[in-house]
Formats: C-alpha cells, structure tokens, sequence
C-alpha cells in the first residue's frame, strides 16, 4: 500500500465524526436505559407500530445496546485511523465494525428515514427542480416548446380535476406544521443513527482494503467485473431495472388523477385535498427518480444537456451522480427489512401481499440502484490519484 494512501486514512475526518456521533448515542441510551423518555426506537404510538427492526426487543434492551456500542464505538472508531494493524491483527476491529453497521445502519433505521426522504423532495427538491429545469428549458426553442405544452396540460388538469386548489396547498401547510409536535425527536435520532451506520461501513470498507493491500481511495486492484468494459455491460442491466422499480409506485399515484383510483376511493381523495396532492407530489419525485436513473448509462448523464442552466455542456462530475445514487440505495435497502414486515399483511392473500412488494419493491430497487451507480463508477473513473493506477 502506498504512502500516499497511508496518508489519505491518516488525514480522514470520517473517523472523528463516528467517534463523535457514537459518544452521543452512548449517552443517549445511557439515559434511555436510567428511564429517560423519548426511546426513540421503540414501538410508534398510538397503534405501537414496530418500523424499527430494533423494536423488536424490550426498550431496556435496546437502550442498553445502543449505550454499549455508543461508548466502545469512540475508541473502535479512533483506532481506524491507525496504520501499523496486522491483517490478524486487524480482524476483531473489523467484527466490531460488522456489528456497528448492522446495529445502527440497518435495525436502528427504519422506513422513517425514507418517508422524510420523500417529503423533503416533494416540500423542497420538487419546487426546486421545476424552476431550475424551466429556467434552462426556456433558453432552447425545442425545449421550450415542450414547456408550453406542460403548461397546457397543467391548466387542463386544474379545470378536470382542481388539482390545484388553494384549500389542498393550506391542507398540506397544517399538516407539515403539526408534524414536530407527533413525533418529537424520533426522526432526528433515527436519522442519526442511519448516519453513524453509514459512517462505519466507510470505515469498514476502507479497513478491508487496508487489510488486503488496496488502495483505500480505490480499492484498486479491483476484480474483473470491476472494469470498465465489464461494468458497462452488466451495468445497463441494471440501471434498467432500477429505472423501472418506482414505475408502478408513480402510475399507481397518478390514477389518483381519474375518476376511478386504482386502490382508493374518489370520495376520499377529493375530501382530502392536501393529501391528494402530497400524494401526486411522491408520485412524480417516484417519476423522476427512474427517468434520473437512465442518465447512468445514457450520454447526458456523462455532458449536461443544453438545456440545463448554469452547467450546461459541460462534463457531469462523477460524484453528482455518484453520491446521490449511492444515498438512494442506502436508504432504499436500509427501508426495506422495515416496510417488508409492514406491507406484508398476513389477513390478506398471497397474491395481494405480492402487489404491495409490486408496489414498492425496495429491496430489488435499492439492490439495482447500488449496483448501477457502482457500474457507472467503474466505467467513468480514471486514474486514482493515491495510487495512480488506471
């Protein structure tokens, strides 16, 4: 392993910051475990949903391990900063590590961290979105055509349906504001967790690498599959079926646009406007989120196209397409072990539980998402600069 990389690991904040988060949930279920209120990975009032895997066992118990792993999470996580450990050595670190991520990155989390993905996107990244996408659509004739057409089309809906009716917006304001009051600081704290989670498996898998001999920037030498001509061909795979898994999710949101809803009641919806439209709002973001994933393996997710501002033209960083898909697939699968016990009704029929996995398949969805954006990784990036390898 060469300096350079010794130097990277040395340098690392990421060490610091788990250290950190870890002392703060050592003391978190330190005083959940002396009766502190506001567990946060309990069971969900008022019905006592179980969206936290780690729900399943007595309150006590999970406060006691959270305090467990928090604290002997601090000097674990320093100890990734050092350089002299032994592949023998180094293995029960790595175990521990093992433990840290499946605690916190997955039986900690939950479907939570996934729900305020989405309302986020829709109250932030939808209106964010649509402005900057108009603001460079307009500057191109043939994209600005299209523009005008959506505009037409929106004004149809409004007179069909009154999507758009100011009682729906204020409806969506009351709820968002009453939100901080139900749940507390549940989310903040399973949030969190899902970072620390996330914090360690960095740490684990630039630990593996130190442990192999690989370039901890890298990974570098990598295996076959790792090559670009390889990854290009089982990438586009891939990406296809990512791109397809939010489809039935978005088409099942816009029917809520007709007079017949697929799964719903007309009455219902239009008796809750805001509802219905938050419910369009996820539909589309679910939309987006699979035309997005084509860009992996389409050349405009390599050169912006010319219709985007600012950037236009010029080539799309590895890491903008990177990072978002790799968070995608992390909250996707860490979603998963939660929603499948949730969705999974066992009053209901083996073929009608299928349809709700259908619906929202995070599993295949969050597997394919990492493996695409890994694809479009290993076909895009060049020469490391720690080890410069190609």
């Amino acid at each position: 392993m060469s300096d350079v990389g010794v130097r990277d690991r040395t340098r690392s904040v990421v060490p610091v910051l788990v250290a950190a988060l870890s002392l703060v949930y050592g003391i978190a279920g330190l005083a959940w475990l002396l009766g502190a209120d506001g567990y946060a990975f309990g069971p969900v009032p008022p019905d006592g949903e179980r969206l936290s895997l780690l729900a399943q066992v007595p309150d006590r118990v999970g406060a006691g391990l959270i305090a467990v792993l928090g604290f002997l999470g601090v000097p674990a996580a320093i100890a990734h900063t050092r350089t002299e450990w032994s592949t023998t050595a180094y293995r029960p670190l790595l175990g521990f590590t093992a433990v840290q991520v499946l605690v916190f990155g997955l039986l900690a989390p939950s479907v939570t961290v996934v729900i305020m993905t989405g309302y986020l996107l829709v109250l932030i990244g939808l209106p964010a979105g649509v402005v900057w996408l108009v603001v460079g659509a307009w500057r191109q004739p043939a994209t600005r055509v299209l523009l005008i057409g959506l505009v037409v089309v929106l004004a149809g809906l409004e007179v069909t349906t009154g999507i758009f009716d100011w009682a729906a917006f204020r409806e969506v304001a009351v709820g968002i504001g009453g939100v901080p009051a139900k749940v507390g600081t549940t989310p903040l704290f399973v949030t969190g967790a899902f970072l620390l989670g996330c914090g360690w498996a960095v740490l684990g898998v630039r630990g593996l690498r130190s442990a192999r001999g690989r370039c901890l920037r890298c990974g570098r030498p990598g295996a076959n599959w790792t090559r670009p001509e390889s990854a290009r061909r089982w990438g586009f795979w891939v990406t296809i079926v990512a791109a397809l898994c939010p489809m039935p999710y978005a088409l099942l949101r816009m029917t809520w646009l007709l007079p017949n809803p697929i799964g719903f009641d007309a009455d219902d919806l239009n008796a809750e406007p805001g509802i219905k439209l938050f419910g369009l709002g996820l539909g589309l973001i679910a939309l987006a989120a699979g035309i997005v994933t084509l860009g992996l393996i389409r050349p405009w997710g390599e050169v912006w196209p010319r219709w985007i501002p600012v950037v236009a033209g010029r080539p799309v960083p590895i890491k903008a397409a990177v990072v978002p898909g790799a968070a995608a697939a992390t909250l996707l699968l860490v979603g998963s072990a939660s929603l499948i016990g949730l969705l999974w009704n066992p009053e209901a029929s083996l073929g009608e539980n299928l349809l709700f996995q259908l619906v929202l398949p995070f599993p295949i969805w969050g597997a394919a998402v990492g493996l695409a954006t890994a694809a479009y990784y290993y076909r895009r990036r060049t020469a490391c600069t720690s080890c410069q390898q190609a």
